[in-house]
C-alpha cells in the first residue's frame, strides 16, 4: 500500500505504468521495425551502393545512413577522441542517465496526468531504439531526409529516424507539459493551502 507521501503518484498506479510501458513497448518495435524494413528496401546507405528514394519531391526522402554518434551527429569516439570503444560507452551511459531521469519525471507525475505518461513513454521508446542498434550495429540506422531548402541551404541537414522523431516530440511536450500544463500549478496551490493552514 502507498505510503501519503507517494499516494496519487504515477509510480504507484497500475493504470499510469501501463500507459507508460504500452507506449515504450510499441513505439520502440514500431521503430526498429521501419528501420528493419526501410534499409532492407533502400540496400543500405547510397555510398555502399544504395538507393535514395524520393518521397516527395522537394521535400523528403528516404536514405540509409549511418550514424555513429548521437542528436546532431555529435560523435564522442572522434569529437571527442575517445576512440570507438569508449565513444560507444559513453553513449550507451548517456542514454541509461537520461533514460532514469525520464522515468522519475514520470515516477513524481500525478496518476491523472495521462499525457505526461505518454510523453515520457515516447521519449524512452526513442532512446530504447536508438541504443538497440548502438549495441547491435555500432551505430544508429537513420533514414529519414528533409529536402527543403531556405536560402540555398537545407533546414534540416540531418538525416533522422523515427526513434529521433519521438525524443523530439516528446521532450517538447513533457516541457511544455511541465511548465504550462496543469501540473504546473498544482505546487503553488498546495503552497497557499499550507500557507492558509498556518
Amino acid at each position: 500500500m502507498p505510503t501519503p507521501e507517494r499516494k496519487g503518484l504515477a509510480v504507484t498506479d497500475a493504470g499510469s505504468h501501463l500507459r507508460l510501458w504500452l507506449t515504450v513497448g510499441l513505439g520502440t518495435l514500431t521503430d526498429l521495425a521501419c528501420k528493419h524494413l526501410a534499409w532492407d528496401y533502400l540496400g543500405g546507405p547510397a555510398e555502399s551502393g544504395g538507393r535514395v528514394v524520393t518521397v516527395v519531391s522537394g521535400w523528403l526522402r528516404l536514405v540509409a545512413s549511418e550514424n555513429p554518434g548521437i542528436v546532431f551527429g555529435i560523435d564522442f569516439s572522434e569529437d571527442l577522441g575517445l576512440g570507438p570503444v569508449a565513444g560507444r560507452i559513453v553513449t550507451v551511459v548517456l542514454t541509461l542517465v537520461t533514460s532514469a531521469l525520464i522515468f522519475y519525471v514520470f515516477a513524481v507525475s500525478r496518476s491523472t496526468h495521462r499525457w505526461t505518461h505518454v510523453w515520457c513513454g515516447l521519449i524512452l521508446a526513442g532512446a530504447m531504439g536508438n541504443l538497440f542498434d548502438r549495441l547491435v550495429f555500432g551505430h544508429v540506422r537513420d533514414l529519414i531526409q528533409m529536402t527543403i531548402e531556405m536560402g540555398g541551404r537545407p533546414i534540416w541537414p540531418f538525416v533522422f529516424n523515427l526513434a529521433d522523431v519521438y525524443l523530439v516530440v516528446g521532450v517538447f511536450a513533457v516541457a511544455w507539459t511541465m511548465l504550462f500544463g496543469p501540473g504546473s500549478r498544482e505546487p503553488r496551490r498546495n503552497e497557499k493551502r499550507s500557507g492558509k493552514e498556518s
